[in-house]
C-alpha cells in the first residue's frame, strides 16, 4: 500500500511538471514578437521606421498632432496593412497594403547638426516596400475620394 501511494506521488509530480512545460511553452507562442533590424521605410507617409516589431497584432503609431497609423506588420521586410486615421476624430485618411522590399536600399544624404549647423555625410539603409492592391483615399468627411491600383510598385490604375 506504501509502495502505490508513493507511485501516485510520483507519478503526479511528472504530471504536474508536464502540465508546467506546456503552460510555458504556449505562453512563449503566444507572445512572439521578432524585432526588425533595419529600419522600413513607407513612402505613402515619406518617413521610416527603426524599431518595428513584427507582430501578429495591429501596431497603433502617433504620427505628430495630427494623424495616427495602425499598422499590420507582416515581414521585417515591408510586407504591411496600413491605414492613416485623423487623430482628431478617427476618421480614415488613406489604407493600403504593401509587399516585401526586393532588396535592402542604401541612402547618401547629410546630417545637420542642430546646435552647429555642421553637416556630415552620411549612410543609412532601410527596405522600401512596394505598393499592391487598391489603395483608397478619403477627404475628411471619410467620404471615398479616389482609389488607386499598383502591381508590385507600379500604379495600374488611378480612378479620381
Amino acid at each position: 500500500m506504501q509502495e502505490h501511494i508513493s507511485n501516485c506521488s510520483k507519478l503526479n509530480s511528472v504530471l504536474v511538471f508536464f502540465i508546467l512545460l506546456c503552460c510555458v511553452n504556449t505562453l512563449k507562442a503566444q507572445s512572439k514578437v521578432k524585432l526588425c533590424k533595419a529600419p522600413i521605410f513607407v513612402d505613402a507617409i515619406k518617413s521610416g521606421f527603426p524599431h518595428l516589431e513584427e507582430s501578429p497584432d495591429t501596431i497603433t503609431i502617433r504620427e505628430g498632432e495630427t494623424y495616427y497609423l495602425r499598422m499590420l506588420l507582416k515581414s521585417c521586410k515591408g510586407a504591411m496593412y496600413l491605414e492613416r486615421h485623423l487623430l482628431s476624430n478617427g476618421i480614415l485618411v488613406f489604407s493600403g497594403n504593401y509587399l516585401d522590399a526586393v532588396k535592402l536600399d542604401t541612402v547618401q544624404a547629410w546630417a545637420v547638426d542642430p546646435v552647429t549647423g555642421n553637416r556630415t555625410p552620411r549612410t543609412a539603409t532601410h527596405y522600401k516596400p512596394l505598393r499592391t492592391g487598391t489603395w483608397k483615399y478619403y477627404d475628411e468627411k471619410g467620404e471615398l475620394l479616389k482609389e488607386e491600383k499598383y502591381e508590385n510598385g507600379n500604379l495600374i490604375i488611378d480612378n479620381k
